[in-house]
């Protein structure tokens, strides 16, 4: 029994010098690959644009623009784009990939729908990726509408209240709000954060008479006869509104507009 001890100790023992060189080549193989990982992760991605504004110039109202951006990462570390967030739902980003190797390229897919639009209008999108210097990169596109709204159907005109990317900035934002907050998230877009005006009319006006305060009010309700592109928001007209929303918004456009007139 001790000679069957002793030379398996010996056997054993003669394998632990090939047995320790395997571990330590194995060890050394795996310390390679950390670090050859190490090196790939400590570079530094740069994300470049071949341009950061785009200008469609004149364009058709109710027409669907396209323009695609060259993307490259500039860097020595690979670059991953989160997204592009579009500041209205009628500007639609897509990249056709989001991970770069230093040296790669990618496109910036980006449409634009001019419907309700007129006169200058700029779009913007900010990318974000995990470029260190430049976490969030803006780009813009800009356009002049022209025919603004001028043969447009019925159909067209509810699409404000019924097209996905239409609901999301001029209906669903102002959900159960009043007041400033409804304004500010349904109507400010069109009109101005002051109801000053931007691609829609002023809303600055004399509210304290009864002829322009109802005339106001049925316009918001339903809609205007004039033009296309102001739909009626009121319950009975299709729209979102319940009346004392809209009759909130009246109460806020004519505290405005007092303010306003008070300062000329």
């Amino acid at each position: 029994m001790l000679k069957q001890s002793r030379s398996r100790r010996n056997k054993f023992g003669k394998f632990t010098p090939q047995i320790l060189i395997l571990f330590a080549v194995a060890c050394t193989l795996v310390m390679l690959i950390i670090s050859n990982a190490s090196a790939d992760q400590s570079g530094t991605p740069n994300i470049q644009f071949d341009s950061q504004v785009f200008d469609f110039g004149t364009v058709d109202e109710g027409a669907r623009i396209n323009h695609t951006f060259k993307v490259a990462n500039k860097g020595d570390g690979t670059l991953k784009i989160v997204d592009a967030y579009a500041s209205c739902g009628c500007t639609t980003p897509k990249f056709a990939k989001k991970i770069l190797e230093p040296g790669e390229t990618t496109d910036l897919f980006v449409t634009v729908d001019t419907s309700m639009k007129q006169n200058a209008v700029t779009k913007t999108l900010n990318v974000s990726s995990n470029d260190p210097k430049r976490p969030i990169v803006e780009i813009a596109l800009k356009m002049f509408v022209r025919n603004q709204h001028k043969g447009l159907t019925e159909g067209a005109k509810a699409k404000i209240l019924t097209d996905e990317n239409c609901t999301s900035c001029h209906v669903a934002r102002g959900v159960g709000e009043f007041g400033i907050k409804l304004y500010v998230a349904d109507c400010a877009m069109c009109h101005g954060p002051k109801g000053e005006g931007e691609s829609g009319p002023p809303l600055i006006g004399p509210y304290d008479n009864a002829v322009y305060y109802d005339h106001m009010k049925n316009i918001l309700t339903n809609g205007s006869k004039k033009t296309n592109a102001m739909p009626g928001f009121g319950g009975a007209a299709g729209g979102p509104l319940a009346q004392k929303q809209i009759d909130s918004l009246l109460t806020y456009l004519k505290d405005l507009s007092a303010k306003r007139m008070n300062k000329k």
